[in-house]
């Protein structure tokens, strides 16, 4: 994978948990550096965003990552384990 669409696939990835983590957590003011659990995200909505993931990128968040740093930290931790196909796919 070339550095450039490694570069679209996490920005793609940031652009898709920010979205994601909004609208689980009704929650508009959501930023890469916010923490999951300090905007009010707990287990059972961890595993529905994961679910999320999944169903659109074919892999899941790392809950440990998810949970103990933050969603810009988790973002690009998921889009290592993705490929550039499945993110195109959901654009």
């Amino acid at each position: 994978m070339s550095a450039e669409s490694e570069e679209d696939t996490v920005a793609e990835v940031e652009r898709l948990t920010l979205s994601w983590v909004e609208e689980i957590l009704d929650e508009p003011d959501v930023t890469l550096a916010d923490n999951f659990l300090d905007l009010g995200g707990h287990s059972v909505l961890a595993v529905r965003l994961s679910k999320q993931a999944r169903q659109h990128l074919g892999a899941e968040y790392d809950l440990m990552v998810l949970f103990e740093k933050d969603l810009g930290s988790a973002a690009a931790d998921l889009a290592s384990r993705v490929g550039p196909r499945s993110v195109e796919e959901t654009a």
